[in-house]
Order: structure tokens, then sequence, then C-alpha cells
């Protein structure tokens, strides 16, 4: 028997480096699958081929032989998610916005703990947000705008550390803002634009330090101006407007020439405001109104 060759063993080393970190668990496999009848793979507009390699399916990323990130937004998913889904044990990106899909929050996405995004804004979905959401330590960004989420927002929310933008504008949320969001001491962006939310905002925005964006506009807040706000060195927007503040004295000190985006219902704070002021359409909940600030 010849002996093999050093060129042949190291064709046949690298070929097999290749297949290996092409291939990924069946179970995770079989959950990209379900994901695709469950939301009418052969109607999406970039659709799989299922002949080629994982490696090669539009918006699907792998690492170490694992999905860890799914990004299908804009891309005419329709239906619900598929109960699989939770076998994706290593993922960390979740993107469905823009899409079709329905139902409640997926419980599935529940015990994802390596996830660090959920993006699923411009869909169907409906109902409470889960308060074991908080099981979601590592998570970062949650943007869940422009559904039909309804109940109130978790308290367990403010337990996650990591997070970083929490936007849920344009939904049916009612209650009011978490006294736990005061943990929040990473949150960049807090957008609860167009819901139902109401009462006196109890939480001292002091203690979001990384605060650039602050949308609570067209709600049913009343009382003064939350603390805070004015101390906030990295904020850019600020939309307060649509609601019943009574007063806005925690703003008087507020720095007028760093901020992008100034909006309330004080025509104090405007006058003379050298700002670029936006447009908004004050009817929440309406597909393509809510205000997207990027």
């Amino acid at each position: 028997m010849k002996p093999i060759s050093k060129k042949l063993l190291f064709v046949f080393l690298c070929s097999y480096c290749f297949i290996s970190k092409a291939q990924i668990p069946d179970d995770e496999k079989n959950a990209l699958l379900s994901l695709f009848t469950a939301t009418k793979g052969p109607q999406w507009n970039i659709q799989w081929d299922l002949s080629q390699p994982v490696t090669e399916w539009y918006g699907v990323k792998i690492k170490e032989n694992h999905v860890v990130g799914i990004e299908l937004g804009r891309n005419n998913l329709t239906g619900i998610l598929p109960k699989e889904i939770s076998n994706l044990k290593k993922l960390e990106i979740l993107n469905l916005s823009l899409n079709n899909l329905k139902g409640n929050f997926p419980k599935e996405l529940l015990s994802l703990v390596e996830l660090k995004e959920i993006s699923l804004e411009m869909n169907n979905f409906k109902n409470q947000i889960p308060a074991a959401i908080s099981q979601l330590q590592r998570l970062e960004i949650l943007s869940l705008y422009n559904n039909a989420f309804t109940g109130v927002i978790p308290e367990s929310l403010g337990s996650i550390k990591n997070l970083k933008v929490i936007n849920l504008s344009g939904n049916y949320l009612e209650g009011t803002i978490p006294l736990s969001f005061g943990g929040l001491c990473n949150l960049e962006v807090l957008g609860l634009f167009g819901n139902k939310l109401s009462g006196v905002i109890a939480l001292n925005f002091d203690k979001l330090p990384k605060l650039y964006e602050i949308t609570l506009a067209y709600n049913k807040f009343y009382g003064p101006v939350p603390e805070g706000i004015d101390v906030l060195g990295d904020l850019k927007y600020l939309q307060l407007q649509g609601n019943n503040f009574n007063s806005f004295d925690s703003l008087k000190n507020i720095n007028k020439e760093r901020l992008i985006t100034l909006n309330t219902d004080s025509l104090a704070l405007q006058k003379g405001a050298d700002l670029f002021e936006l447009e908004v359409v004050p009817e929440a909940n309406a597909i393509g109104k809510e205000l997207i600030l990027e």
C-alpha cells in the first residue's frame, strides 16, 4: 500500500475542516427548516435554497458550528414562529422586523439565554410582554415597536442590566414606566411613543446617565415632567409632546444647544429653540407613523 503523500493529506485535512465548519446540529437545522415552513418560505422576498449548505442561507449567521444570528427583516415572513426555534440555544441575534408575523410574544425565545438582540418591530404580535423576559440577562436590544402588545411594561425588564435599547413605541401598553428602570445604567434609548401609558412618572432619569434618546410622546402622562432629564450629558432627542404634563420646571436648565430634537407642549421651552423639529403625527399605533430616530 502506497503511503499518502503530504500534498494529498493536506487537501484532505482542508476539506475535512471546511465540511466540519459548515455543519450544525440536526436540531438547529430542523429549527431553521421549521421557521422556513411556518412563515411561508417560498413566498419570502429572498428565499433559502434548501439544497445548499446552511452557511449559504440568507440572513443566517453560523459561528463555531452553531446558529448565532437570524436576520430576516423586511423579507415577507408570514405566520407564527414555530416552537422549534427554542432549539437554537446559541442564538444571539434575532431580527425579524418589518414582516407579517403574528401571535403572542414567542415564549420559545425565553429559553434562549444567549440572546443579545430581539427585534420584532413592525409585525402583528399581541397580548402581554411576558415578565419571564428577565431570564434573558444578556439582552442588549429589545425592539418591539408597532405591534399590538397590551398590558403593562414588565417590572422585570429593569433587572436586565445589559439593556441598551428598549423601544416599545406604537403598542397599547398601559400603566407607567417601572421604577425598576432606574437600574438600567447602560440604557441609551427609551422609546415609549404612542401607547396608553399614564400617571405621574416617578422614575428619576439621572439614574440613566447614558440615555441619548427619550421618546414619551402621545401617551397620557400627567403631573410634572420627571426629574433628572436636564443632567443627561449625552441626550440628543427628547420628545414629550401629546401628554398632560403640568410642569416643565425640571427642564428649565436643560442645555438646548446639545439637542437635535426637542418636542414638548411648553411654548416657553420651544420659543427660541434653534433646533431641528420633526413633524409628528399624533396617531398612536399607526403602522409607518411611529417616530423612528436613528
